[in-house]
């Protein structure tokens, strides 16, 4: 039993954080998480029966929302400047928080695109704030493990959320879907409320503070966009967050319509998705302790995205029990596309953003999540209307990603042996020079 129990924590310990505040951190996101899980499950639905807006109506409204949550993003980061990481994460909660109960209230499909592209405001900006809060709290050295944390315990977050949606959809009816909404909100306003309990831990960067008048004057963001390596960074990572819309949309299209697998089998599909994400996220982090490790976990998350993309080919030649033996395999493929990838851009992310222009440097990475998020759903449908061939090419583009990350780590601007923590040099600042 000692030993058991011994072991029983070396499992638990791998998913807290290692300094003071980090429990607090664990359950603010786990608490959050909940809410993204009931949105994710009780969205649609209601928009389709509680307001009763067409499939058409539903794409439009949500397309537009992710453009207004595209264009603000970067503003929106801007505000840490004023108010600090850990506030500006605060204020996007409680924004959140108004957002989900306006949303609950939408009658029609005006309403429900002015109340969703208000709360897709606050979608962009949660992580690269995130990404600031724990290096404010925890440090520098234990960034990527503590998003690995953070990610695998957003996962239970937003299984708890999907759980708790259930009884709602299975009873209906226009207050029920208003009720998990409203739950949303709540999640949203506890979370932040936990976030507040961190005042006292959050240290201020220095560096940051010293350079902020200096680095406004001369235009924070014409730096950014000068740095070719770190946009060609964020375009790359960008893609292989395709990953995402593979899962929700690649999987579910090709399984009903090119394979003999059963409808059902997608649910225990995003379940393995899930479980898989859970288990190996923190694994994966603690391996990132360099530049070089972030450029090797994205060149792998390269080749795992072109094999899933392979072996869902084949599924579509195979009959039942082999096509589900494949699905499944195309599934731990992609998961581990999805682990190696948010590890890898983690890493590089932050490591190669000069702490002086945090701020801008990860708001601006952000973007090329966000813009796959807005057009990755009529990409892959496009490319699945090829059938193989659309695969095929899918398969290159993860490949040609791989070459183009690994030429790239050649190029990245900060050397690794210049430590994180340490402030970035004024010179650094000089709109002359390419960071």
């Amino acid at each position: 039993m000692t030993n058991i129990g011994a072991t029983a924590r070396r499992l638990l310990g791998n998913y807290t954080l290692p300094y003071k505040g980090g429990r607090v951190i664990v359950g603010a996101v786990v608490v959050y998480a909940t809410n993204s899980g009931l949105y994710l499950a009780g969205s649609t639905l209601f928009f389709l029966r509680g307001i009763h807006l067409s499939d058409t109506q539903v794409g439009a409204g949500l397309t537009v929302a992710g453009l207004v949550g595209f264009l603000t993003t970067v503003p929106v980061c801007m505000l840490a400047r004023r108010f600090g990481p850990l506030q500006l994460m605060r204020m996007i909660l409680v924004w959140r928080a108004a957002c989900f109960v306006a949303l609950a209230f939408a009658d029609n499909f005006y309403t429900f695109m002015l109340f969703a592209s208000l709360w897709w405001i606050s979608q962009g900006p949660v992580l690269p704030t995130a990404q600031q809060v724990v290096a404010a709290v925890g440090g520098d050295r234990n960034q990527t493990r503590s998003l690995g944390v953070v990610g695998s315990i957003s996962n239970v977050g937003m299984c708890i959320g999907a759980l708790v949606a259930a009884p709602f959809l299975s009873i209906g009816g226009l207050w029920m879907f208003r009720c998990i909404f409203l739950l949303g909100g709540l999640c949203c306003l506890a979370a932040s409320g936990l976030m507040g309990l961190l005042k006292d831990l959050a240290k201020v960067d220095p560096a940051a503070a010293r350079t902020a008048p200096l680095a406004k004057r001369r235009g924070r963001l014409l730096l950014v966009s000068r740095d070719r390596a770190y946009l060609a960074l964020t375009v790359i990572s960008g893609l292989l967050f395709l990953h995402t819309v593979l899962l929700g949309v690649a999987i579910p299209l090709w399984l009903v319509r090119s394979t003999d697998a059963p409808p059902g089998l997608l649910s225990a599909l995003v379940t393995l998705n899930t479980v898989l994400a859970i288990t190996f996220q923190v694994h994966v982090t603690k391996r990132m302790k360099s530049s070089r490790d972030g450029t090797r976990a994205l060149r792998y998350a390269g080749f795992s995205l072109a094999a899933f993309s392979l072996v869902l080919i084949t599924s579509a030649h195979a009959r039942s029990w082999l096509a589900i033996t494949l699905l499944v395999l195309a599934t731990v493929l992609l998961t581990m596309g999805e682990l190696l990838q948010g590890a890898g851009s983690w890493e590089l992310s932050y490591r190669h953003a000069p702490a002086a222009l945090r701020t801008e440097y990860l708001s601006v990475f952000s973007l090329g999540s966000s813009a796959v998020g807005i057009i990755g759903p009529a990409l892959v449908t496009l490319v699945l209307s090829h059938g193989t061939k659309g695969l095929l090419d899918l398969c290159g583009l993860f490949l040609a990603l791989s070459a183009a990350v690994t030429a790239l780590g050649r190029r990245l601007a900060r050397p690794d042996d210049q430590h994180m923590e340490e402030p970035a040099p004024e010179s650094t600042l000089d709109p002359t020079v390419t960071i």
